[in-house]
C-alpha cells in the first residue's frame, strides 16, 4: 500500500458543542466564555493539525473528552478510528473514565476501530509485539527491571564483581539494536566490544530476549527496525488511523517523539494530528531525562493557547506564573468553590525554618490547615506535601529529600506508578491508591501483582504475564492448585478487605513462606536465592518512626493529624507523583538538587524574573517541576524554605527579599 485513502474530518457544529456540553453537564457557555471568545470552542471546531497548549487547570482533558465524544457520535467508518495517545497509564485511565461514564458515543471511542492507549502500549500492540513473534521471540514479561536482572545473573560473578568494580551495575545496560549490540545507559563502558565482559552481556541480553523478557525501550528497538524491514507498515497504520490525538504531548521523551513522527508524520501522507499540553509542565521520570528535540511541542505555526485556569484564583495564577518556562499571563478565573469562610483562598504561606527544625514543618502546615479550612472541608479535601527530590541520593546536604520532613516517607510506594521493592512495599501501595479513592481493589491488584513478580523470579517461568487486572489472571492461574487458591483467598480477605496486616513475627514465620507457595505452584519451580529472599524481607520495608503524639504513622505516606477532634491527611510524595492533580492545598517542600532547589527559584519568588530567559537545562527543569507543585492547589499555596536561603552579607534576615515576597502576596512564618 504505497498511499492512504482519502479521509473527511468530521464537522464539528455549534449544536454539537452545546449537546457535548449537556452529555457532560457542564454549563452551556463551558466551551465559549461569557462574552463568546474562549479560545475551546475554536479547538473543538478545528479539522486540521493543531498544537494546544494549556495551562494548569484550564479543563484540558475535558475539551479532548468532549472532542472525543462528538467524533464518537459522528463517526462514519467501520474499520478506521481514532487513535488516542497519552505518556502515561494515569492519564489514559483518566480519559477512559470520562468517555465510559459520560456519553455511548463516548464509549465508542473506547472500542474498534479506535485506540486509545499509552504510547508504549500503541507502540508494543502494533509493531513490537508482531514482529518479536514473527521472529520466534516469546513475550513473557515486558518490565525493565526484571528483564535487567535477569541478564545480570545469567553472566559469571567474575564479571559482574569486575563491573561492580567501575560502579556499572545491572540497571546500565542497555541494548542499542537488534543484534543485541550494547550501550551503557549513561556515559560509555569502559571496555570495547572485543572483550570477554562485552560478549559475555551480549550473549545474556540475546539469551534474555529468547526466554521472553524485554525491558520497555526494547520495544521501540524492534518496531523501528519493523518500520525499516517493512516500510509499508506506516501507511497501513496511517490508513487505520487518519486521526492521532497526543495527550500531555510535553511529557513525550526523545525516543517517544522521534517514533511518533515516524509513524504518523515524517514524508507523504502525514495523519492529522492534534496535540494538548503545556510546555511548562514538561518534567519527566527521573531529572536528567532527555525532553524531545524532533517534531517538539508546541509548534509556533499551529499553536493555540488556553490561559485560563478554572482551579485557582488570579493570587495563585500570578505566584506560579513566573515560573513557567514560556509565561501564559494566566487568568485565575477559579477555584469553583469558596471556602465555608466565604473567603475564594486562604493566606499563601511560606514557613522559614532552621535545617535542624525540619520535621516541624508539617505540624505548622497542618495547623495553618485548621485555622483555613472547616472540618468538613477538611474531611473531604486534598492536602499534599511535596519536593522535586523524594528518595535519598547518598546527599548529606538537609533538607535533602521528601524524607527529612517526615522520616516514615516511603518512596517506593509514592509515585504514580509506584515501583515497589518487597513484597511488603505492594501491600502498602496498594493500600495508599485505596485511601484516596476509598476502594479496596487496588489493594487486590498490588498483592496479586506481587505474587506473580515473585514467581517471575524463576528461572523456568511457564506463564505469560499480563500487565492488566492481575487479580482476574491470578484467579485463572490457580484454578488447578484447590490449596494455593484457598491461601491466597484469605490473604486478600484479611489484607485487602478486613485490612489485618501481619506483624513482622507472623510476616516472618508464616505468611512470607506462604506466599512463596503460592508463587511456586504459579512457576513450577522452588523459588529460593537472593533475588526471592530480598522482595520476601520484612526489613527491606522502612520502620515505623514515633513522631508527635498526635500523629499516627502509616505505611502510605499519609501523615495524619489529630487535634481537639478534628483529623485530617497530608499525603506526602514527589512533585512528579502529583503531576495532574487538584488539590486543596500543597505545601511545596525545600530539597536538594545540586543546590537548594527553591532557593534558586528566588529570583522567580519575589517578581525579579519570570520564564526561562537564558537559564540553562538544568535551572529550567528546576522551574518546571515547581511550577507544576505550584499550579496544583485551589486554595491555598505554601512554601517550606531554609533560614539560610534569606539571610544577608552581615548573616542576618535579609529584609528587602521579605519585603518583596510580602509585596507578592505571600504571608510569612517561622517554625519555631
Amino acid at each position: 500500500m504505497n498511499k492512504t485513502t482519502t479521509f473527511e474530518f468530521p464537522e464539528i457544529t455549534d449544536d454539537d458543542i452545546l449537546w457535548v456540553s449537556q452529555l457532560l453537564e457542564l454549563q452551556k457557555d463551558a466551551f465559549y466564555g461569557k462574552d463568546g471568545t474562549d479560545p475551546r470552542k475554536d479547538v473543538l471546531k478545528y479539522k486540521g493539525s493543531i498544537d494546544v497548549s494549556a495551562c494548569p487547570g484550564s479543563g484540558k482533558t475535558t475539551l479532548v473528552v468532549a472532542k472525543l465524544a462528538i467524533l464518537g457520535e459522528k463517526w462514519q467508518y467501520n474499520t478506521r478510528g481514532v487513535c488516542v495517545l497519552s505518556h502515561t497509564n494515569a492519564a489514559r485511565k483518566k480519559i477512559e473514565t470520562k468517555l465510559g461514564n459520560n456519553t455511548s458515543a463516548g464509549r465508542r471511542i473506547l472500542n474498534y476501530p479506535h485506540f486509545i492507549g499509552t504510547i508504549h502500549g500503541f507502540v508494543n500492540e502494533f509493531f513490537a509485539l508482531p514482529y518479536l513473534r514473527s521472529h520466534d521471540y516469546p513475550i513473557k514479561i515486558i518490565d525493565s527491571e526484571l528483564c535487567e536482572r535477569r541478564r545480570w545473573n545469567r553472566i559469571d560473578r567474575k564479571f559482574q564483581i569486575g563491573l561492580e568494580k567501575k560502579y556499572i551495575n545491572y540497571t546500565d545496560i542497555r541494548i542499542i539494536d537488534t543484534f543485541f549490540n550494547l550501550d551503557k545507559k549513561k556515559g560509555k563502558f569502559p571496555f570495547n566490544n572485543n572483550t570477554d565482559t562485552y560478549k559475555a552481556l551480549k550473549k545474556a541480553c540475546e539469551e534474555t530476549a529468547r526466554e521472553g523478557y524485554h525491558c520497555y525501550d526494547d520495544m521501540f528497538i524492534w518496531a523501528h527496525e519493523m518500520m525499516d524491514k517493512l516500510p509499508y507498515i506506516v501507511n497501513v497504520i496511517r490508513n487505520r488511523f487518519p486521526i492521532l490525538f497526543i495527550d500531555e504531548a510535553q511529557d513525550n521523551s526523545k525516543e517517544q517523539s522521534e517514533i511518533l513522527y515516524r509513524i504518523f508524520i515524517k514524508g507523504n501522507n502525514p495523519v492529522i494530528r492534534q496535540r494538548f499540553g503545556d510546555i511548562n509542565q514538561a518534567i519527566f521520570d527521573y531529572m536528567e531525562a532527555k525532553e524531545a528535540t524532533t517534531d517538539k511541542f508546541p509548534k509556533k505555526e499551529i499553536k493555540r493557547a488556553i490561559p485560563n485556569s478554572y482551579r485557582f484564583g488570579q493570587r495563585i495564577a500570578d505566584l506560579a506564573d513566573p515560573l513557567g518556562l514560556i509565561p501564559y499571563n494566566m487568568k485565575g478565573q477559579g477555584p469553583k468553590n469558596p471556602l465555608s469562610s466565604r473567603m475564594l483562598e486562604g493566606k499563601h504561606t511560606i514557613f522559614i525554618f532552621d535545617e535542624n527544625k525540619a520535621e516541624k514543618v508539617l505540624n505548622d502546615y497542618a495547623e495553618l490547615l485548621l485555622e483555613i479550612f472547616s472540618e468538613k472541608e477538611l474531611r473531604e479535601g486534598k492536602f499534599t506535601a511535596v519536593g522535586q527530590v523524594h528518595k535519598y541520593k547518598g546527599d548529606d546536604n538537609k533538607p535533602h529529600h521528601v524524607g527529612h520532613y517526615w522520616p516514615s516517607y516511603d518512596p517506593n510506594i509514592s509515585t504514580i506508578d509506584p515501583k515497589p521493592q518487597t513484597f511488603v512495599q505492594y501491600i502498602y501501595a496498594g493500600m495508599g491508591k485505596a485511601d484516596m479513592i476509598g476502594e479496596t481493589f487496588p489493594v487486590v491488584e498490588k498483592i496479586a501483582e506481587a505474587i506473580l513478580r515473585l514467581a517471575s523470579m524463576s528461572k523456568n517461568l511457564n506463564i505469560t504475564l499480563n500487565k492488566r487486572h492481575f487479580h482476574r489472571y491470578l484467579l485463572q492461574l490457580l484454578e488447578t492448585k484447590p490449596n494455593a487458591m484457598d491461601y491466597y483467598k484469605k490473604l486478600i480477605s484479611k489484607i485487602a478487605v478486613l485490612r489485618k496486616l501481619p506483624t513482622q513475627e507472623k510476616w516472618e514465620k508464616r505468611v512470607a513462606e506462604k506466599i512463596r507457595e503460592i508463587a511456586g505452584r504459579i512457576s513450577g519451580a522452588n523459588l529460593s536465592g537472593t533475588e526471592v529472599e530480598e522482595f520476601l524481607s520484612w526489613n527491606q520495608c522502612l520502620p515505623a518512626h514515633n513522631t508527635q503524639s498526635q500523629v499516627s504513622n502509616k505505611r502510605n505516606n499519609l501523615y495524619h493529624f489529630t487535634k481537639e477532634g478534628k483529623k485530617f491527611d497530608i499525603r506526602l510524595g514527589s512533585i512528579h507523583s502529583v503531576k495532574g492533580e487538584d488539590h486543596a492545598a500543597t505545601l511545596v517542600l525545600e530539597t536538594f538538587w545540586h543546590n537548594n532547589n527553591l532557593e534558586k527559584l528566588l529570583s522567580w519568588l519575589i517578581g525579579d524574573k519570570t520564564g526561562k530567559d537564558s537559564e540553562g537545562n538544568r535551572q529550567q527543569s528546576r522551574l518546571k517541576a515547581h511550577y507544576v507543585a505550584m499550579t496544583r492547589p485551589s486554595h491555598l499555596l505554601c512554601l517550606a524554605m531554609k533560614m539560610s536561603s534569606f539571610k544577608d552579607i552581615q548573616d542576618g534576615l535579609n529584609k528587602t527579599i521579605i519585603k518583596k515576597l510580602v509585596d507578592r502576596g505571600w504571608q510569612i512564618k517561622f517554625v519555631k
